[in-house]
């Protein structure tokens, strides 16, 4: 009796510990936090060349993945308080509080998923429903 006391607590603590665990992964793969130096060089529009699916294809896992980030890249989707230039110039110091993680790059672009579990501080309007991927210069995608 004394064993599987010893052993519950065992696999209690350990998954308390991996659930604390600040790591994020995306793809079956552990993604980088990174920080943004600068939120003006965001796209918050822009449409992907094939030769630049085919660069991402190289890195994600899969075609339905690829599409889930074309479509959650383009602000339209991204939550109310940061899904217009107007909206996003208001609020760029809040911005900068998002926990932002590396999912792959193309060219001289580098795209970042803000995952809701990861963001759960930020104000109400700020949190993503689903899915938010944003395309930045790779030049202001710094490692945390």
């Amino acid at each position: 009796m004394k064993h599987i006391k010893y052993l519950s607590l065992v696999i209690s603590l350990f998954i308390f510990i991996t659930s604390c665990s600040s790591a994020f992964k995306f793809d079956g793969k552990k993604a980088p936090q990174v920080m943004i130096t600068d939120l003006g060089e965001m796209y918050s529009t822009y449409n992907l060349s094939e030769n630049e699916k085919t660069e991402i294809r190289k890195q994600v896992s899969s075609e339905a993945l690829l599409d889930e980030i074309m479509r959650y890249s383009k602000e339209v989707m991204w939550p109310e308080s940061v899904n217009s230039l107007d909206e996003r110039l208001k609020v760029r110091s809040t911005m900068m509080k998002y926990n932002f993680y590396k999912v792959a790059s193309f060219g001289n672009k580098t795209i970042v998923s803000i995952p809701k579990e990861k963001n759960k501080h930020m104000p109400a309007g700020f949190i993503p429903d689903g899915p938010m991927f944003i395309i930045f210069a790779s030049s202001v995608v710094a490692g945390k």
